[in-house]
């Protein structure tokens, strides 16, 4: 867990990179529950798609989001509070950048905000940075 007085705003957490490959969002759609054929047909997801094609789940890609703040925080149990906005589609194959920086610090309740992201690679959030954010605790 990071320290309070080691944690100031601007810090950003260290970058990750994932791929979304059919067999992830295959894995998601059992685990969710969420069957939606956008996620998993080429036919439907031809005819519906924003891309023309197979998306991933937006809770997949905040689920990827999590793993990276509850990384640098330190396991789960710090995380206070976490939320997302889904502004881009992901298309399958996609490789997604996310990432996290630190935008206010209170000492008195010993927690960071953190502004967070998932990025396709030409800058469309998909995971919106500028309505995406957690709280964590700090030590």
């Amino acid at each position: 867990m990071p320290e309070l007085d080691a944690v100031h705003v601007g810090d950003r957490l260290p970058a990750e990179h994932v791929t979304l490959h059919q067999g992830d969002l295959v894995r998601y759609a059992g685990a969710s529950g969420d069957f939606n054929p956008l996620h998993w047909d080429p036919a439907v997801a031809a005819q519906v798609s924003p891309t023309g094609g197979v998306i991933a789940h937006g809770m997949l890609a905040m689920g990827h989001v999590s793993r990276l703040v509850t990384a640098w925080a330190g396991g789960p149990e710090h995380l206070r509070e976490l939320g997302a906005a889904f502004r881009a589609p992901a298309p399958v194959g996609a490789t997604l950048e996310l990432g996290g920086e630190v935008v206010a610090v209170d000492p008195e309740e010993r927690t960071a905000t953190l502004r967070v992201w998932a990025t396709l690679p030409d800058g469309a959030g998909v995971v919106d940075p500028r309505r995406s954010r957690a709280v964590v605790a700090l030590g």
